[in-house]
């Protein structure tokens, strides 16, 4: 399988020789703008995100921001047209430690004049060390993942402490579980957890992912098939549903799963019982049902994507992952046990979270939430060389975070003081000021901006390029701006 790398550049010949001397050995996607690229980043995985330091909006600090809140792995590899100082120290500042250089004054990836073989294999050499980086990094995760004790949910606030309460006291039973919140919370570890304290423990605990598996094969794999169902079942399978017989299933991202499948998972709940693909036979299981889901699935019943009749099983037991913004209190307990298995893993002295750092680190807003924190921690350990991680370490995004209205700045408008302040507002300055707000607090998702303002994605679109160049001027200082 490639190695999967978007690229985002606004200069279309760019764009065009990236495909052309990249695609043969990796799978590349190309955009022409930032906030498009982020939408296809929510929703599939990359390797690398190969950035142009050309990008009308945004400079590199602010595109390295929002490429971090998508909450997903991957390395960040810089396109410049040329090395200086400044360049350079922009780079530092967001956070970007790999870039490759493109032919000054000249609207190429490759010039006419300096297209060659070595200049070629130069970029792609670039590429395959960030992917060994990105491999060992995640070879860390893996190791991190398959301890014991990542089982265990970190906290001692009253919303978490009232998480491990309700698995308690659900544990005991075999009621269908459905667990809700944000990304990024660990709701797997939630289900975990309800599993290990129950009298299936000893039985099977199968995850299944419906967000990942495509819909046209999660019938047969959850219910098994028999054979002849389809071309290439030349063979009867047993599905998921009866290699959990007797133990737990944890159905992650179930708003993801496809009518059809609901309703035969309805069954399933109710009575035990399930047909094979292609199968008159009806057979019976024992599974005790756990669920998660970051979105509504009120709201999702209501738009016809989720069945009435099974949303209502699956709520009898319902709990609430609060999101870290509202258990802050827990941020030091959190930082300090992702730092302690990290150092661990990598053999290293345990460093100390000075107090000034952690003071800014509890301030932050976490929209990336648990997952959020633990790859900025893991980024300061592999990063840092002293003893101590002090504020110099954090994160651009965390370092530039501030509470009051007096430092914070509406990017391409002006300082929000200043706005409050005026007396009278035109139309227009009313409308761009309420519109950048809103794509900064939605961290520049089309989709919810619109949703929020109550307009549609075109009008959206049609707005942002009527008051593109007012709502954020191109290329100035991003140390001068503080996002509300």
């Amino acid at each position: 399988m490639k190695n999967a790398i978007l690229a985002i550049s606004e200069r279309k010949e760019t764009l065009k020789q990236i495909r052309k001397e990249l695609s043969e050995q990796y799978e590349i996607i190309t955009f022409n703008n930032l906030l498009d690229a982020l939408d296809m980043l929510r929703e599939s995985d990359f390797d690398i995100v190969l950035l142009d330091e050309y990008l009308t909006w945004f400079n590199f600090a602010e595109a390295k921001r929002k490429l971090n809140g998508i909450g997903k792995d991957f390395v960040v590899v810089a396109l410049l047209d040329d090395e200086n100082e400044e360049i350079l120290n922009e780079l530092k500042n967001a956070d970007i430690y790999n870039y490759m250089r493109a032919v000054r004054a000249t609207e190429k990836f490759f010039s006419d004049n300096d297209y060659s073989e070595e200049k070629i294999e130069k970029c792609k050499a670039w590429i395959r060390k960030n992917l060994e980086i990105l491999k060992e990094k995640r070879k860390l995760e893996e190791k991190l993942l398959s301890s014991e004790e990542e089982t265990e949910i970190v906290g001692q606030s009253s919303r978490i402490k009232d998480v491990k309460n309700l698995i308690e006291k659900v544990a005991e039973s075999d009621l269908p579980v459905l667990i809700t919140g944000e990304n990024g919370l660990g709701k797997e570890l939630v289900a975990k957890e309800i599993f290990k304290k129950s009298d299936r423990r000893k039985n099977n605990y199968i995850v299944v992912s419906c967000a990942s598996m495509p819909e046209e094969t999660m019938e047969r794999e959850l219910f098994g098939y028999e054979r002849g169902a389809f071309t290439g079942a030349n063979a009867s399978k047993k599905g998921l549903l009866e290699e959990a017989d007797g133990g737990t299933m944890f159905l992650d991202d179930i708003s993801a799963m496809d009518i059809k499948c609901q309703a035969k998972l309805l069954k399933v709940i109710e009575y035990g019982e399930l047909k094979r693909v292609g199968g008159n036979k009806t057979r019976r299981v024992d599974v005790r049902f756990i669920v998660a889901s970051d979105k509504d699935l009120k709201d999702e019943t209501e738009k016809g994507k989720f069945r009435k009749d099974l949303y209502h099983r699956l709520t009898v037991f319902p709990i609430e992952v609060p999101p870290l913004r509202d258990r802050k209190e827990d941020i030091p307990l959190l930082a300090n046990y992702f730092l302690n298995k990290i150092v661990r893993e990598l053999h290293r002295d345990t460093p100390v979270i000075s107090g000034e750092a952690m003071k800014y680190l509890m301030e932050y807003s976490y929209p990336g939430n648990i997952r959020e924190l633990k790859n900025m921690i893991e980024r300061m350990v592999i990063l840092s060389t002293d003893k101590i991680i002090g504020i110099e370490d954090l994160p651009l995004e965390i370092k530039m975070k501030s509470d009051t209205v007096e430092n914070k700045t509406v990017v391409g408008v002006g300082p929000l003081k200043d706005i409050l302040e005026q007396e009278i507002y035109s139309l227009a300055d009313v409308e761009k000021v309420v519109i950048a707000i809103a794509l900064q607090k939605t961290r520049w998702n089309k989709q919810e901006t619109s949703k929020l303002l109550g307009i549609g994605r075109t009008t959206l679109y049609e707005k942002i390029r009527k008051y593109g160049n007012k709502i954020l001027n191109s290329r100035f200082s991003y140390s001068n701006r503080i996002f509300i």
